[in-house]
């Protein structure tokens, strides 16, 4: 039914795919719910982008990878760290099902920390060694929260206590479940008096590849009456080999190879058409101290900074045509 539904998507991506760069960031948002806002002088942008989890396989299937580590404690820890889905992000940049950073990933060799095979198989190989260093479950399994330096110095403080708890008391409780990765369906689209642009697009995740899908359409209003301007549809895929690096080609007017580089909270798309120039850009990155930049290159520039508050984004607007706007998301 898995692959069924892989196979599904993967045709509706046959016939449509975006240009618009910046949704290759947004399979890594949280789950829920997510709205764009935001306005100038010219035109009211806004953007509705929903987040869901689907069943990628069973969590016994992939504790079958686990020799070297108690599976039950594995599949309790995967609850306490991520609730079984392949791109949870912490506020301090651990990745994955079981919360890896990715300097720990570099030290085992783990590639992509969002396929959770190698998630799975890096974080049994961390246990490993930090069982090697304290020959304690214990010390173990709170070093691996708290940090074996830590450890070693301080001994188990309160969090790494607390920590340790929660693992044995998932471990106890462990039962068979799904894993879960993301797919994300959205609307956008910007308004003016003479002008209405809507977009719709779908994405997901699965194993080392993306797959989206988006259709275009813009009317324009003249002498009292909406006109068809243009309707935009292209198609293509995402190959995602490692944490902070993914490649991708589309075609639909024109062949464009698409770089994506960095960590989610750190990163910029490229887009190549008919690969040989650069068409578009897209930059982001998000601050632990709740300042955020993103910037987009096409055919205009726009730039947009501002602050967090828990969830929410506040921000100014520069575009290239000299006009400041407000921004929100939520």
């Amino acid at each position: 039914m898995k692959r069924f539904f892989f196979l599904i998507f993967l045709f509706i991506s046959i016939f449509s795919f975006s240009e618009k760069i910046d949704i290759y960031n947004k399979i890594f948002y949280k789950p829920g719910l997510h709205m764009e806002l935001y306005t100038d002088s010219m035109f009211l942008n806004f953007e509705y982008t929903f987040l869901g989890k689907y069943s990628y396989m069973s969590s016994s299937e992939l504790l079958n990878y686990v020799w070297s580590q108690d599976r039950k404690l594995i599949g309790g820890q995967m609850y306490v760290e991520s609730n079984y889905y392949t791109h949870a992000i912490s506020s301090s940049h651990a990745v994955g099902l079981l919360q890896l950073k990715p300097i720990v990933a570099q030290d085992f060799g783990i590639h992509n920390l969002f396929n959770p095979i190698d998630n799975l198989t890096g974080a049994a190989a961390y246990h490993s060694y930090l069982y090697k260093i304290f020959q304690s479950e214990k010390q173990q399994i709170a070093a691996y929260y708290q940090g074996p330096t830590s450890v070693l110095k301080r001994g188990i403080n309160s969090s790494g206590l607390n920590y340790y708890k929660k693992v044995k008391k998932a471990q106890k409780f462990y039962k068979n479940t799904e894993i879960y990765s993301p797919f994300l369906i959205g609307i956008n689209g910007k308004v003016s008096l003479n002008y209405f642009e809507l977009n719709t697009y779908s994405g997901l995740a699965y194993k080392n590849f993306e797959v989206y899908s988006t259709q275009n359409l813009s009317f324009i209003k003249e002498n009292y009456s909406t006109k068809f301007n243009k309707l935009n549809i292209t198609y293509g895929l995402m190959y995602f080999p490692k944490s902070d690096f993914s490649i991708g080609s589309s075609y639909g007017n024109n062949l464009n190879l698409y770089l994506r580089l960095g960590y989610p909270w750190s990163q910029n798309i490229l887009s190549l058409n008919n690969l040989k120039f650069m068409n578009s850009y897209y930059l982001n990155i998000e601050y632990k101290n709740g300042i955020w930049i993103k910037s987009y290159i096409d055919d205009k520039f726009i730039f947009i900074t501002g602050f967090s508050v828990y969830d929410i984004k506040f921000g100014i607007i520069l575009n290239s045509d000299y006009r400041i706007g407000i921004y929100m998301s939520l």
